[in-house]
């Protein structure tokens, strides 16, 4: 797939715009001293391109910039987009896209990153069918396959590019992880787009016919207790004559028990069932009235204590009437009249009939000996006799067959809905049969073989700078997709040292892919790769923030030397690449090293973009502290 990057663009808070421009079919340089935002590039892009976390350093760079932008080229069109900066370490939902290429003086808001991304799934040849084959712990199976993931066949950050076990950037989020499995064989060409959506079919249809033989073992085992209880059940229907003894096939068991489930009437119990019930519901009956009778005897007495109460209390007026009527006070004659005509009324209601007031006592000993009579007929009533007991047992009998057959139809017979479940399976062997998956392995072989024999060659080119391992064979770890040495004549690689020897794989591995990819006609993997600093393990490492760089001046002769074998393999590359594969491809290199390293040597592949020294920088700042 052919891209390349025309310019880096970064419009400044400052109301400048900072851009930074490429070329195609070229290894284009950005080299310098430290802390001038030279690896920012990687993060810049990868942040254009949909990137969900915040990698843009906050200080200096984004602390300066309102939007960042890529204006790129891909297949046949030129697009620009623009992604708003960074927000207290949160990712900006703001995006401008323009189709034609066209740089805005200030961006605006225009478009959403759903749309952006169909138009890119696109442009990389990403269709609903292109899924993933198998599923990981962070990816689904069957899912779309994202873009983003073919991005880590295009750049070797720093972190990545010495590194002696991983060979890929972003092994360290399981996502990557697991996508890097999946899509290695459909990037170089083993696999295919269509072999991929049958794999997908099938996976499904295997879900399906998992799911219907577990449903069909537990109707299996279902039936296989239900058969055991209707043995019981059948034993019991016999004892009952429900039955006849001769019966014993468990279908004709099944259609026999429906029957009597739904014939059987409860009229054929004698009548003695229906007199016990009468004389329970009239005994029922009494027993509310003893109950009533009781309460209100007790409320009678309750009453009667009250009036007692209020006669002793009014007991003194007689007093009070004899020593306080020669005083004729008519307030107090009022007084003393009142409490005497009550004191009167109580003492005569006490002596005289209550008009409610009967013998409650002899209606509770009434009703009691009525009920004793009800429960001496209910005793008399032969009830224990055998054909009454049988008759019992038979209903109770079919009161337990019922539920038992509701529960058998809820749980088989409902669940078996409209169609066989035999038949589902046998339909979904069927199809599974039908789809036929091409066999890759011999395919896989041949070019995995192919991919060593591409990577022999820049082995080969590389041997000065390899040292002990000069002549070695490449052995590529399909498994754990790293490059590996292998000794002439030998079944089994070597442990390779030294982090120059393993940056010398890490360019190996990567040139070699992408020669193959484009062999392969893949259209997923853009021609274009970005490398951090190649020249790491010469240069010395930044540790715990402090930087530990050596000047150009310092850096041995032969560590030189080797820098000089990594440009050539760039160069030899591009120049293979335009002239015999007659095709694109873009190199963009971050480094330390100085100009003379491929002028001296006679690369004509290289392009110097730009130096950041002497104030120079990604973010730079005029004599006003202006960014710009």
């Amino acid at each position: 797939m052919k891209f390349s990057i025309n310019k880096i663009l970064l419009w400044l808070k400052s109301g400048n715009l900072r851009e930074i421009k490429f070329r195609e079919n070229k290894i284009n340089v950005i080299t310098g001293d430290s802390g001038t935002g030279k690896t920012e590039i990687i993060s810049i892009i990868d942040y254009c391109f949909f990137g969900s976390r915040a990698d843009i350093t906050d200080e200096i760079i984004n602390e300066n910039v309102k939007w960042y932008g890529i204006n790129f080229n891909i297949n046949d069109n030129v697009y620009t987009l623009g992604r708003g900066s960074i927000e207290k370490r949160e990712v900006s939902k703001d995006y401008f896209f323009h189709a034609d290429g066209y740089i805005p003086k200030v961006p605006a808001v225009n478009n959403d990153e759903k749309q952006i991304k169909k138009i890119i799934d696109k442009e990389f040849s990403i269709t609903e069918r292109t899924v993933f084959p198998y599923g990981g712990k962070s990816i689904t199976l069957g899912s779309k396959i994202s873009p983003r993931y073919f991005f880590m066949f295009n750049t070797l950050s720093g972190d990545t590019i010495d590194h002696s076990e991983i060979f890929f950037d972003k092994q360290n989020i399981d996502r990557y992880r697991d996508a890097l499995m999946n899509i290695f064989d459909l990037a170089v060409g083993i696999e295919t787009e269509e072999n991929l959506l049958k794999k997908e079919k099938l996976n499904v249809l295997n879900a399906d016919l998992k799911q219907w033989k577990r449903k069909l073992t537990l109707i299996d085992k279902e039936v296989e207790v239900f058969n055991k209880n209707i043995v019981e059940l059948s034993k019991k229907a016999k004892e009952l004559n429900l039955i006849d003894y001769d019966l014993t096939d468990p279908a004709k068991l099944m259609k026999r028990f429906e029957e009597i489930s739904s014939t059987y009437k409860e009229e054929s119990i004698e009548i003695n069932l229906e007199r016990i019930n009468k004389l329970k519901t009239e005994k029922n009956k009494v027993l509310r009235k003893i109950r009533n009778l009781k309460k209100f005897k007790l409320e009678i007495e309750r009453y009667k204590k009250l009036e007692k109460n209020k006669l002793d209390s009014l007991k003194p007026v007689r007093i009070l009437n004899e020593s306080y009527k020669l005083l004729k006070i008519p307030e107090l004659d009022l007084l003393i009249s009142s409490l005497q005509d009550e004191y009167e009324q109580i003492t005569q209601n006490n002596k005289g009939k209550l008009p409610f007031d009967f013998n409650v006592n002899y209606k509770i000993r009434e009703y009691e000996d009525k009920v004793h009579d009800i429960d001496s007929t209910i005793f008399d009533i032969p009830i224990n006799d055998k054909s009454t007991k049988n008759e019992i047992d038979k209903l109770i009998f079919i009161g337990e067959l019922r539920v038992k057959l509701e529960l058998y139809k809820q749980q088989w017979v409902e669940s078996d809905d409209e169609e066989n479940i035999s038949e589902k399976i046998k339909n979904i062997e069927e199809q599974i049969n039908d789809i036929k998956l091409i066999d890759y392995q011999d395919k896989r072989e041949t070019i995995l073989r192919l991919l060593d024999e591409l990577i022999q060659v820049y082995l080969d080119k590389s041997g000065d700078a390899l040292d002990n391992y000069e002549g070695y064979k490449s052995s590529f770890n399909y498994k754990e997709k790293k490059l590996e040495l292998r000794r002439p004549r030998s079944a089994y690689p070597s442990k390779v040292g030294s982090s120059s020897n393993h940056m010398f794989l890490h360019l190996c591995l990567f040139l070699g892919l992408h020669e193959l990819i484009l062999i392969q006609k893949s259209p997923y993997v853009p021609q274009w790769l970005i490398l951090d600093q190649p020249s790491r393990p010469y240069f010395g490492e930044e540790k715990e923030n402090k930087v530990r760089k050596l000047p150009w001046e310092k850096i041995k002769k032969s560590d030189k030397g080797k820098i000089t074998i990594a440009m050539q393999l760039l160069d030899y590359f591009i120049n293979y690449i335009v002239t015999e594969l007659k095709t694109d491809f873009q190199i963009i290199l971050l480094e330390h090293i100085p100009k003379s390293i491929w002028t001296e040597a006679g690369l004509s592949n290289f392009h110097l973009v730009e130096e950041f020294k002497n104030g120079n920088a990604l973010i730079r700042f005029d004599e006003n502290n202006q960014a710009y």
